[in-house]
């Protein structure tokens, strides 16, 4: 099925579900009609015009109401269910106009659906423009976070450009270094981790406005973990050389094959790796630990870094990135765009992620997948 055909099957769906409402409303009320009518002892002798259609404008107001509401049920339940009640006891009033009406219907049917009807309307507008001030908040987050964002991406893309033109002005201005095997190795490196760091870089800038538009699925496929791992480590060789750190690799024994997207898993495994180098001091340790359990493989991340304060580990479960901990020996702050990306790959696969101190200092950044997609696929 292509994604036009479930395009037109969505919006056949949207279209249908107004009349299913009206219909549903009108078999309602006209159940409650015939009830209403049983019990009546006959008709009014008396009907007050005015009355009348000032109640009559009313039911028939809280009944379009209900037509526009109820299609936003689930993002609206209090004010649909206030206007559900009201609508019950606007009907009862009219046909007690017409009708004589025992004293019990107005005790157990419409003064209380008017009173709890009026009440959680009330709530549910209140609800709503709570939820609109929320949304507003978090635009705002998001524009703000934006702004801020460009200085330091413009940073970081044109620290590692700014370092290959200065050995590319190096190799003009002395051609014999050229022949230094030392040096060709030292520029191979440079060369290597620029292109990992700006790769890296882009890659989340891209994958954060996919999941902002919605546009990312999960493609599970048989992936093979320790050569996932060893790919990863060798990755980052260059960046952990260059600041003297060990990294230390703590798998299974036995190679593991889960069920995932293999090239968000890397991503996910790139990430977390680039931090832990990038904050982790001149000749610290990063362990990157597997171990399964319980239908699950779970993975960690160990740095020496500053760690993250108590209060910004909260700040990761945010939907909008935000910045983060000093980096060791700079100036600059990290920002969570990398951590966002990972904590929506690893809910993607149906796993958990989170962050939990290193004694006796740094940072454990934990996550665990399922060997097996159950959900959503």
């Amino acid at each position: 099925m292509t994604r036009d055909t479930l395009k037109v099957d969505a919006m056949q769906a949207t279209e249908k579900k107004p009349l299913a409402i009206f219909s549903a409303l009108i078999l309602g009320l006209a159940a409650l009609g015939f009830f209403l009518y049983w019990v009546s002892p006959g008709w009014n002798a008396t009907a007050d015009w005015r009355g009348i259609v000032f109640e009559a404008l009313l039911f028939l107001f809280i009944f379009f109401s209900n037509l526009v509401v109820l299609p936003h049920w689930k993002s609206a339940r209090t004010l649909c269910l206030g206007l559900l009640l009201f609508l019950i006891g606007t009907f009862t009033d009219v046909h007690d106009e017409f009708f004589i009406q025992p004293r019990w219907v107005n005790m157990v049917i419409e003064d209380p659906t008017q009173a709890i009807g009026a009440g959680l309307i009330g709530l549910g507008i209140w609800y709503w423009v709570k939820e609109r001030e929320r949304l507003l908040e978090q635009l705002q987050k998001e524009r703000d976070f934006e702004a801020a964002l460009i200085p330091k991406l413009s940073h970081d893309l044109r620290a590692p450009l700014n370092n290959l033109m200065g050995m590319a002005s190096v190799a003009d201005e002395e051609p014999k270094s050229l022949e230094s095997l030392a040096w060709v190795r030292e520029y191979h490196g440079l060369v290597w981790r620029g292109a990992k760091d700006m790769n890296l870089l882009i890659e989340n800038i891209l994958e954060n406005y996919r999941l902002k538009s919605g546009t990312v699925a999960l493609k599970p496929s048989p992936v093979s973990l320790l050569p996932l791992l060893d790919e990863a480590c060798q990755d980052f060789h260059y960046q952990a050389r260059k600041k003297e750190i060990t990294l230390v690799k703590d798998g299974p024994f036995e190679d593991l094959v889960l069920e995932a997207d293999g090239v968000k898993v890397t991503r996910i495994v790139q990430n977390l790796l680039g931090n832990a180098i990038k904050f982790s001091p001149k000749g610290g340790k990063v362990i990157l630990r597997a171990k399964p359990g319980n239908g699950e493989i779970t993975v960690q991340v160990i740095d020496e870094g500053p760690g993250i304060p108590a209060e910004q580990v909260s700040m990761l479960t945010q939907e909008v990135p935000t910045a983060l901990r000093n980096e060791t020996g700079g100036e600059n702050k990290g920002y969570g765009i990398g951590l966002k990306v990972v904590k929506e790959f690893v809910h993607l696969h149906g796993g958990r992620f989170w962050v939990e101190p290193n004694s006796p200092q740094g940072s454990q950044f934990c996550f665990t997948l399922p060997l097996r997609q159950t959900h959503g696929v």
